[in-house]
Parts: C-alpha cells; structure tokens; sequence
C-alpha cells in the first residue's frame, strides 16, 4: 500500500489442474474469510474484495464481461482472471467482437445459474 496500490483481491483456490484438490479450503477456512476482509477494511484505507464471496453484493459472478475478463499471454480471452476457459484469441479478433464470444454469450445468458461450488469457481458448470 505504501506504493499507491488501493485495490486488494483475495482469490480463493480454484483447481484448474487434476490432483490439486487439496488445495481448496476446507469449511472451516472459508468461514473465516469474511472475518478477516471486515479486519482489513477496518485496518486499512483501500478496497478488500474476495472471490469468491464478495460477488453477491456485485450481483454474483462478475466473469464473461460482467465485471472481469482476462487476456493470457497468448492473447487468449478468458471469461474470469481465474477460469482459464477461452473461444476467442485476440491475435485474431478486436477486443470488441471478442467480447461477444460464444462462450461469454453463454455465461452472461446463464448468470443466473452460477453458484458457488466447493473450490470456488462457479464456472465449473461450463
């Protein structure tokens, strides 16, 4: 923060990859979480948001252009910084039409259906 940084993301694991299953918290630490957000607004003057949890006061999910994309380093669009799911490279496509993908269509059309799950990401359904 001494740098000027305002904006703080707490990122629950995700697993992405098979065998990392032990990664995601348990429970008993996810139920800590908003303790300890409440802790760091209290402490500091910035922004604490953390995924997922956060989002309901967002609307939900904020992936597929709600609120969030991500482009990897291989120009690829991705839906959310933490789903690295993609139909779109930007070496091919503008910004803009990327933003209508098929995929982030899908997501956005279906919002409604995306709901937390043990480990976190609710596009796990797609």
């Amino acid at each position: 923060m001494g740098r000027g940084c305002k904006v703080f993301f707490f990122v629950e694991y995700v697993p992405v990859q098979e065998g990392t299953d032990e990664l995601i918290l348990t429970d008993e630490q996810r139920k800590m979480i908003p303790e300890l957000m409440t802790g760091l607004r209290r402490q500091y003057p910035a922004l604490f948001i953390a995924f997922p949890g956060d989002e309901e006061a967002y609307g939900g999910c904020l992936a597929a252009g709600r609120g969030f994309i991500h482009i990897n380093p291989e120009g690829n669009l991705e839906p959310c910084p933490f789903a690295p799911y993609t139909d779109t490279n930007l070496t091919n496509l503008p910004l803009r039409e990327a933003l209508n993908s098929q995929l982030l269509k899908t997501i956005r059309e279906n919002h409604d259906q995306l709901t937390e799950t043990r480990g976190g990401c609710a596009l796990k359904i797609f």
